[in-house]
């Protein structure tokens, strides 16, 4: 049975991989993707160099991840998800304290799906990764049908 296969049954369960030094940050982001309802698979991590290796063997259609980290900053972390060959980095929202304009500007242009302000604002936050997610969910349905 192919990915694809898995990825589109009906009882498959989707992935959000959040990250964030604060667990309270954690916590809350994580209660946004729940109010959601879209029986999702909910990863917290503190440490994104543990993040990227657990990545090798997971499937994650979701990223929400801070961007100042003490091991590498959230670029770094896009970079290392694209030289890795995922092909997720289109599905990476970043949260970040900063409100340098260039800062959002290089993330957007690396291809992140959206760089926000903290605290992220909820309504905003829920509806930019349920986007994502059903997109995910589309891409891996049609990849069935092609």
């Amino acid at each position: 049975m192919s990915v694809s296969n898995i990825r589109s049954a009906a009882k498959f369960r989707q992935t959000a991989l959040l990250i964030d030094d604060q667990s309270t940050v954690l916590d809350i982001h994580a209660a946004i993707i729940k109010s959601l309802k879209m029986n999702l698979k909910i990863v917290k991590m503190t440490d994104p160099v543990e993040a990227l290796e657990w990545m090798k063997n997971k499937q994650v259609d979701l990223i929400i991840t801070d961007f100042r980290m003490h091991q590498m900053n959230g670029m770094q972390f896009v970079q290392a998800i694209k030289n890795a060959g995922h092909d997720l980095w289109r599905s990476i929202i970043v949260v970040t304290a900063l409100k340098d304009e260039s800062i959002h500007q290089e993330l957007i242009t690396a291809g992140v799906a959206a760089c926000l302000t903290k605290p992220a604002q909820t309504q905003e936050l829920a509806t930019i990764a349920k986007n994502l997610l059903e997109k995910s969910k589309h891409h891996y349905s049609q990849a069935l049908v092609n």
